[in-house]
């Protein structure tokens, strides 16, 4: 599925204040950076926006996926093997990702290696080498990789809401085009890809740790000022979110049938998103006291787990939820959240529920900033939704305003009943004959 581009976490104390410098570098470079002086570390993501899988090439699905797992495998004068001894010489942690919208290098190491990150930063950006026995061994990891997915009934659910939720996007790839796609990439549309969309204009930094506000933007402009300075633009417009309210069974011969629900969201800028969110946490946020979970595993033992949540890309928004059960309860689990969706919408949340899932998110939120890993994540996140660096000491404000009436209201408005389609894999029982339940 398309990934989600943002992140939650759970506990129970509050925040300090976090400054988060907003800066533009004599080059050009947007970033936020956050000081911290007590923790001789530095964690910094670099994001090139609008660059991720969406712009594969057509007949090349996977290119995106192929370059993140090339980028450590050698640069420079270093191999595979004498690279990966170099990062761990030098004590710097490297990580390389995609999704949907974006592609993210992300580096940590200790203050006393700050200007080896940076060095090594440059080189896999300017001197990927893509050697001939590297690109064969990951080639021959990611078709392995993905043969095993098509067999995997939680793939072939995220595969079918993909080519059924987001039908002519490029969300809508699957594992089988991916696994057509990576047969026939080259080394060449590697490069290609990174002269396209690894560019300077893309560029988006967070980085927290122990460096001043000044340095950083200084060693960034060094590292990164070689960079081709623009490349292509990405054409992908906003997905129609296709839901039809029907179930949509692909049969496959295992005991459990998994099982996926969805419906139309809303933007992340959205008025009431935080009403939306609070009440979908009451509805389904997959933890202890949320409807569906009551109702589905606690009430009548049907399922080990049940969620839903509020999902946004670059792209698209919406609703999805996921459970798994025997297939003989699987017309009857459809059912529980049927009724479940329609009892929110109908009837609402009570003052209970409310304090219960706002104080958890209130007190949970200060977990998030426990190291430079933690806080960059989020203000990636925050960075990538457009939002202001002042959020990050706001949010908790937020969540607190949110009253009863808001969320009763948004309920009322957000929740379609008549628009939640399923994905059901499995041999499920109980459902009408035509598959379709409505």
């Amino acid at each position: 599925m398309t990934q989600p581009v943002f992140a939650e976490t759970q506990g129970a104390v509050s925040p300090s204040p976090v400054k988060i410098q907003d800066y533009k570098t004599k080059a050009g470079i947007a970033g936020w950076h956050v000081e911290t002086p007590n923790i001789p570390v530095l964690t910094l993501a670099l994001t090139f926006k609008d660059a991720g899988d969406k712009n594969d090439p057509k007949g090349l699905n996977g290119v995106a996926e192929f370059l993140s797992g090339m980028l450590d495998e050698g640069a420079g004068n270093y191999d595979s093997a004498k690279f990966k001894e170099l990062i761990l010489e030098k004590n710097i942690r490297l990580g390389v990702s995609q999704n949907s919208d974006s592609f993210t290098i992300t580096l940590r190491g200790t203050k006393e290696n700050i200007q080896d990150l940076f060095e090594i930063l440059t080189m896999i950006l300017l001197k990927p080498r893509f050697d001939d026995d590297a690109f064969n061994r990951v080639k021959e990891q990611i078709l392995t990789s993905l043969s095993q997915s098509l067999h995997s009934e939680n793939s072939v659910a995220g595969d079918t809401f993909n080519k059924q939720a987001f039908a002519g996007h490029p969300y809508s790839h699957t594992t089988q085009d991916t696994l057509e796609g990576v047969r026939k990439i080259k080394r060449e549309n590697l490069i290609q890809f990174m002269k396209d969309f690894l560019t300077f204009d893309k560029i988006q930094v967070v980085s927290a740790g122990d460096i001043s506000f000044q340095d950083i933007q200084a060693k960034l402009d060094t590292a990164l000022k070689d960079l081709p300075v623009s490349g292509k633009a990405s054409t992908v417009g906003f997905a129609d979110l296709k839901t039809t309210g029907d179930v949509t069974v692909v049969e496959m011969d295992i005991p459990q049938s998994v099982i996926l629900f969805y419906q139309p969201g809303l933007d992340r800028k959205d008025k009431d998103f935080y009403a939306a969110y609070i009440m979908n946490s009451i509805l389904g946020d997959g933890m202890f006291k949320s409807r569906l979970w009551d109702e589905v595993r606690e009430n009548r033992g049907l399922a080990y787990g049940i969620s839903s949540s509020l999902q946004w890309t670059q792209h698209s928004n919406y609703i999805i939820g996921s459970t798994a059960t025997a297939n003989k309860d699987a017309g009857e689990v459809v059912k529980i959240i049927r009724e479940e969706w329609q009892k929110m919408k109908d009837k609402g949340a009570n003052q209970k529920e409310l304090d219960f899932v706002r104080e958890r998110m209130v007190g949970s939120y200060p977990l998030g900033f426990t190291s430079t890993p933690q806080i960059v994540g989020l203000m990636k996140n925050y960075m990538t939704d457009g939002l202001p660096t002042e959020f990050i000491n706001q949010r908790n404000d937020l969540i607190r305003a949110v009253t009863l009436n808001d969320v009763n209201r948004v309920a009322q408005s957000l929740l379609q009943p008549e628009k939640l389609s399923f994905i059901i894999v499995g041999k499920p029982e109980g459902l009408p004959k035509d598959g379709a339940q409505k």
